[in-house]
Formats: structure tokens, sequence, C-alpha cells
């Protein structure tokens, strides 16, 4: 299918050339004439490297999970006994390296961080999935959004348990080097690829909810609206139809979290390049909590040395969050409050959390050509997880899951003691949007102290 993956092709520059998608090297997804990223990167971090081994390295600082918990309030919560215990996170993911257990055990280990409950299970569809090739760029992009997603996970909710839900390609994707991740799809192929994940997303979630009835589903995969209408600005009838399914979901008791994508609010999806502002799918969907990527400002013990802003590495190659009206959804009762800023349509994002590769998170891995060994890593895909653990410890003080939470998100923004934090700093690139005081479409709500916004979740959730 023609997908497009959050953070993927961020996180595999990153990851295997160590040139950041934001540092003044950042490379562009390789062409043909390039040597393969895979075969020529360098080997990763042998042990946890500093803020400054960092910057010497790659020109960039890059976070230990420790300090990133400190900055959200994680360790203050943990602290007081919420840790995650009896909630479950599912994650949705399409690889999984052999590897993926034994990497979260790692960084577990190095993390100081209680052992991980994880378990892995196949969402079928209709074949034996394809063998592991971790010299298949997308094979091994996907493998490392997996593993992102669960370590970032595990950080913030040390003891939930985690399901991935993988779902078993009987192919392997083409290894396309001279082709990004994003790029123009002629219109039938588009409009296919869309009717095709709308339909997969939806019977795989409701799997996911039959078999481990989780508190959340995190999903770090998303399609553009605009190429999924057959690349126009009409609404995606098949997207539509879905949204039913997540509805139900939510009506169970699931919370569903998804990117709102790593390519700015315009990516160029349009031909010859053309910019063309379009939101991420699922997270434009209603029933989703989309997120968005925000840039942490730390000092090496975690304290922030200016405020969060919106990522935007655009500049540099390195992308930047998405964000934007949906072409197909409407405005939900959720967002009446900012109907000055969404206009008639569903806003997105809602919230964001870390995801600038400029100032990416430490993850450990060990299944790339180049070795094992620690990699920091940026994107919704990081934003998205997080809030799902967010979530589960909100659903853990409140004893229940929570399900659809965007009415007392909305609410506590306009309480000063609710948590939320804005974000008025930044843009998300060419022919983007600004982030200003209260809600835009950059930051949305802006982001979180979960120190104090799960407290303030739960008991708006009682």
């Amino acid at each position: 299918m023609a997908h497009i993956r959050n953070a993927a092709w961020c996180a595999l520059a990153l990851a295997l050339t160590a040139t950041a998608c934001a540092s003044s090297a950042a490379q562009t997804a390789p062409s043909g004439s390039s040597p393969s990223p895979i075969a020529s990167g360098p080997k990763p971090f042998l042990t946890v490297p500093s803020i400054q081994e960092c910057r010497k390295a790659l020109h960039i600082p890059c976070y230990t999970p420790d300090v990133v918990r400190k900055a959200y309030g994680i360790d203050k919560l943990n602290h007081r006994g919420l840790t995650g215990k009896g909630r479950v996170i599912a994650i949705y993911d399409e690889f999984v390296p052999p590897s993926l257990e034994r990497d979260l055990e790692k960084f577990s280990e190095a993390m100081n961080l209680p052992k991980p409950k994880l378990t892995i299970r196949k969402i079928d569809s209709g074949g034996s999935a394809a063998p592991f090739d971790a010299t298949n760029e997308s094979m091994a992009a996907g493998a490392m959004e997996t593993t992102l997603d669960v370590q970032m996970a595990h950080m913030m909710a040390p003891d939930a348990k985690i399901v991935v839900g993988q779902l078993a390609l009987p192919k392997a994707p083409p290894n396309r080097p001279d082709r990004p991740f994003l790029t123009h799809i002629p219109s039938e192929e588009a409009k296919e690829s869309g009717e095709g994940m709308a339909e997969l997303f939806a019977g795989a979630f409701a799997e996911m909810v039959k078999q481990d009835s989780p508190d959340v589903i995190s999903v770090s995969y998303s399609a553009q609206e605009y190429q999924a209408a057959g690349n126009t600005h009409e609404p995606v009838v098949a997207f539509e139809k879905a949204s039913k399914v997540f509805a139900d979901l939510v009506g169970e008791g699931v919370t569903l979290v998804s990117g709102a994508g790593d390519w700015g609010a315009a990516p160029t999806i349009g031909e010859d390049d053309k910019r063309v502002r379009s939101t991420s799918w699922p997270a434009s969907d209603p029933a989703f909590l989309s997120l968005g990527g925000s840039r942490l400002h730390l000092d090496a013990h975690g304290k922030r040395t200016g405020p969060d802003t919106v990522w935007n590495d655009s500049t540099t190659q390195g992308g930047a969050t998405g964000g934007g009206p949906s072409q197909t959804f409407r405005r939900p009762a959720y967002q009446e409050s900012v109907r000055d800023v969404v206009g008639d349509r569903r806003g997105t994002s809602d919230v964001s959390m870390d995801g600038s590769a400029s100032g990416g998170t430490l993850i450990y891995q060990s299944f790339l050509p180049a070795g094992a060994g620690w990699l920091p890593l940026g994107g919704t895909s990081e934003a998205t997880p997080l809030f799902a653990a967010v979530v589960a410890l909100a659903g853990e003080k409140a004893g229940k899951r929570l399900g659809d939470i965007h009415d007392e998100l909305y609410k506590l923004a306009q309480d000063p003691k609710g948590g939320i934090v804005d974000i008025t700093e930044g843009n998300n690139g060419p022919d983007g949007f600004e982030a200003t005081k209260g809600y835009d479409l950059a930051s949305g709500l802006g982001t979180v102290d979960a120190a104090r916004f799960v407290p303030a979740l739960a008991a708006a959730a009682a």
C-alpha cells in the first residue's frame, strides 16, 4: 500500500546516516545513485550519550529518556504511585524486528525502569508475514518505528502492559531508496490505497479491542486525505465509513490516539513536488486524539531552558509537525470553543508532545546492520505513544478506561490548573500555520504538564 509512515523517514535518515533530520548535515531521501544509508551508516552510540556527545557527533542535542520523563513531570507521578499498573497500551505497527523484546529490556535496564510487559500479537491479513530484512529501507524504517513506539510508551508508563498489534504483510515492501515515503502518487493508486487503509485499520483496531481490551490504541501510521481523495480536496468516503467503526470503539471505552504527520501542513504531494495543504488520517477522524509534534528545550538535567515550541525542522529537510483543517470531517462538538480557528472543519492537532528530530529522544536497537546501540529519533511517532501513556496513567488514577477525552481536554485547556501548557512560538512549515495564544493549527491546545494534567483528567472523567 502507498501509505505514509509518521517519523519513518526522519528516523531512518537519523538512525542510518547519523545526520539528524534538522541538522546542517541533513540529507534528503537517498537517491538511486547514492549508497544505501543502511550500508553506509556509521555505528550507533555504544553507551547512552550525553547531550554534549550528541552535539559533537550529530550537531544537535539528544535527550535521554529520564530527562524527557522529568520534563513532563512523569517522575512526580511515579513517586505518587502512578506507573500505569493494570492498564493496557495497544500499539499498531507493521514491522516488528526479532529483537524488539530484547531491545526493550535493554532500554529498560539502562533507564532503571521495571521489567516490561510486552505482548506481540499478529493481526491476520490473509497470509504469512514476510521475513524481516533489516537491509530493506522500508522494513528497517518500520522496525525503528515499532522500537520507538514501545520504548516511549514504557518510558512514560513503565508498569503498563504493552500489546503490539502486528499486521502480517505477506510480501516485503519494495526497497525503493530513490522514492521518499511521502511523494506524489497517481490519483487512482492513491485513492485505492486510501480505501484499502480505511478497511484495514477499521478491522485491525476492532480486533485489537476484542482481543486485549486496551485502555488506549496508539497509531503512528497515516495517509494524506488529499491523496486518498484521488488528489482532490473532496471528502474521502472510505474514511467517513471507517469513522463509524472508530466511534463504536471509543464508545466501548477505548481512547484512540494518532500522529498528525511529519511533513508539515503542506507536504509535497502535488505534481512536480507542489506543496498541498492536507491533513493526516486517521488523526483527522473526530474519534481520534490528534497528536502534533513540539520541541523541548532542555539542559542536561531535564530542566527547560525555554518554553516548548512547534516542531519545524523543514528548513533543513527534517520535517515538521502536521496540522490543519480536515477536508473530510466537519467540526465536532468538542471543538465548538475553537470554531473561530477551525471554521466548520475538524481541526488538527488537538495537543502536542515532543517530536523534534533536532532534539531527539534516545532509543536502543540491535537489528540494524550498522550495529547495536543508542540512536536519537523524533517525529509525531514519538509524540503519539508519549500521550497514549499519559492517558494510561490517567486511567490508572481514575480506576477505569477513559474512552473519548476530547471534551475533558478542551475544557481543561480553559482551566489554569488543568495541566495544559500553551505553545505560542513557531509554525508547521511552508504554507503552514503560526502558533498563537490559545488553540492554533500548529500546536493544537499546546502541550501537557503531566503532573497536573493526569489528576485533572482523571477527576474530569470521573
